[in-house]
């Protein structure tokens, strides 16, 4: 799950547009069709990188994640990230 707040920080993802009422207004939606679900064709595992991307504005990931691979969901759901804040386990930063 993922909170409506956490997406309104970042109001020009998709994740956030996708769940605005600009999306899906109320006045289409009635009590058999609204739904607080929705389903992405991405990655579930990785998502969790996405999320902690989104509350903390960097990730450290394992290493059997590809930092390509986070980057291209980054892009995919359209939220803006620097190569200098995606890190690897133990690997040298400057904080």
């Amino acid at each position: 799950e993922v909170s409506r707040s956490l997406l309104r920080q970042h109001k020009s993802s998709m994740l956030a547009r996708q769940t605005s009422e600009l999306w899906s207004p109320p006045s289409l939606c009635t009590t058999e069709t609204k739904s607080d679900t929705f389903f992405i064709e991405r990655d579930g595992a990785r998502f969790a990188y996405v999320l902690d991307y989104m509350r903390d504005g960097r990730v450290t990931l394992p290493w059997s994640v590809p930092k390509e691979m986070l980057k291209q969901d980054l892009e995919y759901f359209n939220l803006d990230y620097s190569d200098d804040t995606i890190y690897h386990q133990d690997e040298n930063r400057s904080e």
